[in-house]
């Protein structure tokens, strides 16, 4: 897996010992009346210590300039605390919007109340060979643990961690087979609610708009629109279903307008990206929503709110997935089992006016 971008975010941790210009751990206790236990564990985040401690000890680290020495602790400690993130990264004409920056926010978020630092590397999501061995942030840098969101649900596991011993916890996507703890949406329940609502609006011919299936995301948002369509009597039209598609407005569009043509009198998108395109073909070919063509998304973003019609649409957190994810591996990183070794997040829908009965 070619390292494309990787970044160090996180909070800054000390060791006993002196950091930039010469300050140590024994100065900030002097400066703060607390004993020297209390300030590693309010630098190190190694033991719960009050708020009041927590806020002298960043006082006195902001007034002198403190820095870590971070290679020193982690030979004592023979720990980090530095975990690494690997998702997808967005590229032209193949675009994962900002999902993946609001899960890189919630492990952030985690991780800073924690005491750990976080690198995010990407990879490319039009390779198949990816292993993650080759990922120069995992054999360069001391990581403590890894999340990461798989590139297909097909990849035998055991090759895609070759060589790579660390607690780990999959975000968004499953591998098939794999008992990894994993973290993610509900997909298919929330797939079956949004083809359900515009079933029941009326509608009697709604398109499919998704990815590949080699994605677990896309399969289960596909399975549970054909479990909607079965509970409801309606048949599975092959003519109003497209799959494999790239995640771009470009491929939204055209695939919308291939729906249309198939007398599609509801669409529902299975991603964020797509569903702009399948608006944006509708509302330039002067087609009604919801009055000819009834519309249902997936992932809630504000454009959603104020496109004309405002689009009803799946919600799914993100940022609630990533710091699930991060306070799992947390879990195994020191040396307990999480509660669940796997979470399901439930979705829901944001009602708009995109959905409603046709029209005349």
């Amino acid at each position: 897996m070619p390292n494309v971008c990787a970044k160090t975010f996180g909070t800054e941790k000390a060791c006993a010992g002196r950091g930039r210009k010469g300050v140590s751990i024994r100065e900030i206790a002097r400066m703060t009346g607390l004993s020297i236990t209390t300030v590693s564990h309010a630098i190190n985040g190694t033991r719960p210590v009050s708020e009041k401690s927590r806020r002298l000890v960043e006082e006195a680290i902001r007034r002198t300039g403190y820095r870590p020495n971070l290679a020193a602790r982690a030979l004592k400690t023979q720990k980090s605390n530095i975990i690494a993130l690997i998702i997808p990264s967005t590229e032209p004409g193949n675009s994962t919007n900002c999902f993946f920056f609001d899960v890189l926010g919630g492990v952030k978020d985690t991780l800073q109340r924690r005491g750990y630092d976080l690198i995010v590397s990407t990879y490319s999501e039009r390779r198949s060979d990816i292993r993650l061995d080759s990922v120069s942030v995992l054999k360069k840098s001391w990581i403590d643990g890894l999340l990461l969101v798989p590139n297909s649900r097909h990849s035998r596991y055991d090759e895609l961690l070759a060589g790579v011993d660390l607690p780990t916890v999959l975000l968004d996507r499953r591998l098939d087979g794999c008992d990894l703890p994993l973290v993610c949406c509900d997909n298919e329940s929330a797939a079956e609610q949004a083809v359900g609502l515009l079933a029941d609006s009326g509608r009697a011919r709604i398109g499919y708009l998704g990815g590949a299936l080699d994605l677990s995301t896309a399969y289960d948002r596909y399975a549970g629109y054909r479990r909607a369509l079965e509970k409801r009597g309606l048949p599975l039209d092959p003519g109003l279903v497209r799959l494999g598609l790239d995640y771009s407005i470009e491929a939204g569009r055209e695939a919308a307008r291939e729906l249309v043509g198939q007398g599609a009198d509801a669409v529902f998108a299975a991603n964020s990206v797509l569903t702009m395109g399948l608006v944006k073909y509708l509302g330039g070919a002067g087609i009604a929503i919801p009055g000819r063509v009834a519309v249902v998304g997936f992932d809630d973003y504000d454009w959603t709110e104020i496109a004309n019609p405002p689009i009803t649409a799946v919600r799914q957190s993100a940022f609630a997935m990533g710091a699930k994810g991060a306070e799992m591996l947390i879990e195994l990183i020191e040396g307990r089992e999480p509660p669940e070794r796997t979470v399901l997040l439930p979705a829901g829908l944001t009602l708009r006016e995109s959905h409603g009965p046709a029209r005349p």
